[in-house]
């Protein structure tokens, strides 16, 4: 009989001192800034984030940016039981968990084709509680906005995203008016220095001779 005991007393420890114990779901240092990251929803496992201040346009070779495609940085916090899960999924593979006791959330880089509405992800990293990276990456596929049910919780993000985007275009390339083609400053309402734009075609022109 004591050995049944003694069997159940060490199943017990092993059950709290495993990924499951809250302990493992570390709080923030600090939560993130209002000021350069919009909160867009929470659901049963995470809270979404994107970073509306290091939002912007990608730079061609050209040097000038592409207005269709978008880069925005987002963060997704994670509550107990999603930490818990990615833990014990990551024992299940055999992939490390050294420091997932501070796990947090994940910082995901988005590339988002404005006109195709597809969404790439750049890169993916988990976070401590000072949301730092925990060197440890992962994998996302594109995501086809126009094959996805408006009631799915990612399609919800990217949506969120994509109005912001609609909102702050006009601020947005002010940001980087010297890399943005004068159509694009011009159909944003942005007035156009003639005299800049000229002295900009003329480095470019002398840059293309160089090469």
């Amino acid at each position: 009989m004591s050995r049944f005991i003694l069997i159940g007393i060490l199943l017990m420890t092993a059950f709290w001192a495993g990924p499951f114990n809250r302990a493992w779901a570390a709080e923030p240092f600090d939560p993130l800034p209002e000021n350069e990251f919009q909160w867009v929803q929470a659901t049963a496992r995470s809270s979404y984030y994107f970073n509306k201040q290091a939002m912007t346009y990608e730079i061609g070779a050209d040097g000038y940016a592409d207005t269709n495609i978008l880069l925005v940085p987002t963060v997704k916090l994670y509550d107990n039981m999603q930490v818990d899960d990615i833990i014990m999924k990551r024992q299940w593979r055999n992939l490390s968990t050294y420091r997932f006791n501070e796990l947090v959330g994940a910082a995901e880089y988005l590339r988002i084709d404005l006109q195709k509405k597809t969404v790439e992800y750049t890169d993916c990293i988990y976070l401590d509680q000072g949301y730092n990276s925990l060197y440890a990456e992962y994998e996302r596929p594109t995501q086809d906005m126009t094959t996805m049910s408006p009631r799915n919780v990612d399609y919800k993000f990217y949506q969120a995203i994509l109005e912001y985007e609609q909102q702050h275009r006009k601020e947005l390339l002010e940001k980087i008016a010297d890399q943005v083609k004068p159509e694009d400053l011009k159909a944003a309402g942005i007035k156009v220095d003639k005299h800049k734009d000229k002295d900009k075609n003329k480095d470019k022109k002398e840059r293309k001779s160089r090469e």
